[in-house]
């Protein structure tokens, strides 16, 4: 009696444990062939502009976000969405490609763009041009470490010197990467310039920039 009492035990213990493996298989079945497509973003956000009066055309240029290749991330079939009072397009520099802002308005306005799509590729990504990364590593190698601090660059031009001199703020963040695939989830690259820049600058000024990964992993 105390050996089928025993087997009975087993038996339902057995079954519980087959229950539980298949409720949790079906919970875990919509995760585990879920796909999520890399993301990039790109917030750009300027201001102290509005402060200064333009003298006939005033510019403003910005890194873009590229691979270690120098190819460009977004923008590459369209121009990047015109901010007001803003003309916007790729334009080519003497350090590569960057973002140009251009007006001919009086005034000119502070500049706020968030812009986002979604990619195929899964890639180290960063904010170029890049005039110089520690150590003098090439960018290939900078983008394949954890991050680090390197050196971009941003151009003024056009704007009436200020009696007193103000501060235009460029705080710009690149974000990259992070799509999900059977619980797998990739790396995330980030990128981003957060200064100031006195506005009796005109040209080319270098800038520091932050680049960080995200390491990626298991998803549950």
């Amino acid at each position: 009696m105390d050996e089928k009492h025993t087997n009975t035990k087993k038996t339902l213990l057995i079954v519980v444990a087959i229950l539980a493996a298949v409720i949790f298989l079906l919970l875990l079945l919509p995760a585990f062939v879920e796909t999520t497509m890399p993301n990039d973003s790109y917030m750009i956000k300027i201001t102290g502009l509005s402060d200064l009066a333009v003298n006939g055309t005033a510019t403003v240029m910005i890194p873009v976000p590229a691979n270690a290749e120098g190819d460009l991330v977004m923008f590459e079939s369209s121009s990047v969405l015109q901010p007001a009072g803003w003309r916007t397009a790729i334009r080519e520099t003497p350090y590569g490609k960057m973002i140009a802002f251009t007006t001919t308005e009086d005034y000119a306005q502070d500049i706020f763009r968030p812009t986002g799509e979604f990619e195929t590729k899964e890639e180290p990504r960063l904010l170029v041009p890049v005039l110089g990364t520690p150590e003098n590593a090439s960018v290939a190698e900078f983008t394949r470490g954890s991050g680090g601090t390197y050196t971009t660059v941003v151009f003024l031009d056009g704007f009436v010197p200020p009696e007193n001199a103000t501060s235009i703020s460029f705080d710009l963040e690149y974000r990259g990467g992070g799509g999900m695939k059977y619980l797998i989830e990739e790396d995330t690259w980030t990128a981003t310039v957060n200064t100031a820049v006195s506005s009796t600058e005109s040209g080319f000024v270098p800038v520091p920039a932050e680049y960080h990964v995200i390491p990626g992993g298991i998803h549950l």
